[in-house]
């Protein structure tokens, strides 16, 4: 069940990196890391997100409070 669940979680990271303009899909893929304890990873993708959101304040706003909401540690 665990193997099934990562390669979900992998999936949905590799559409976003096909596809970055999903700001919904970084907040699953956020929130799905922090339930896994991939903390670092979380982290990894809310840069990822950040650069593919950066002219627009709006998502960038929305994927940052749920980062908030979902303690993703800060990149170090």
């Amino acid at each position: 069940r665990q193997a099934m669940i990562d390669q979900m979680v992998e999936g949905l990271a590799t559409r976003l990196r096909a596809n970055p303009k999903d700001a919904d899909g970084w907040i699953k893929l956020m929130r799905s890391r922090m339930v896994l304890g991939q903390a670092s990873q979380a982290s990894r993708d809310l840069a990822s997100a950040r650069k593919a959101f950066a002219g627009d304040a709006a998502q960038l706003g929305r994927i940052e409070a749920a980062a908030r909401e979902l303690s993703v540690p800060a990149q170090p």
